[in-house]
């Protein structure tokens, strides 16, 4: 092993990955409405996978920045129906935290389900272009 190139834990460390992750469950996160003030899920370590549910009838706005998701930078996970019970949407990413917001006028309520490294958000802040969580300020991110 290099001295110059240490290897350790971190951003691009596959191994990092390979292992199945650490759960992280929350439930009955409020969604404000669309003109309100976005909820923001602060994750403990860097996420490997997040499951997102959607619990009420109306659209969930998922987003990665709070810019993004009062903007156009965002996923929406259609509303909850009897045939679609909670509709949940899966995301394979590196992120310390994810923001939620309803596509309406009227709140909503979602479950989060996440999969965590063993990797320290203080590497993720270190990564983005900007130096800042979730690279916000990044194209497609807000």
């Amino acid at each position: 092993m290099s001295q110059q190139y240490p290897y350790g834990v971190g951003i691009s460390n596959v191994g990092s990955y390979q292992v199945s992750g650490i759960p992280y469950a929350t439930s009955s996160l409020a969604a404000p409405a669309s003109s309100g003030t976005p909820t923001e899920v602060s994750f403990p370590d860097v996420t490997q996978r997040i499951f997102v549910s959607n619990l009420i009838n109306q659209p969930l706005r998922v987003g990665f920045s709070s810019n993004g998701i009062k903007g156009t930078n965002y996923f929406i996970i259609p509303a909850a129906t009897p045939a679609t019970v909670f509709p949940t949407q899966e995301f394979r990413v590196k992120v310390s935290s994810i923001f939620l917001l309803s596509h309406t006028s009227t709140p909503t309520s979602a479950s989060v389900f996440a999969e965590l490294s063993n990797i320290e958000q203080t590497l993720l802040n270190k990564s983005g272009p900007t130096g800042l969580p979730n690279w916000s300020g990044s194209v497609g991110v807000g």
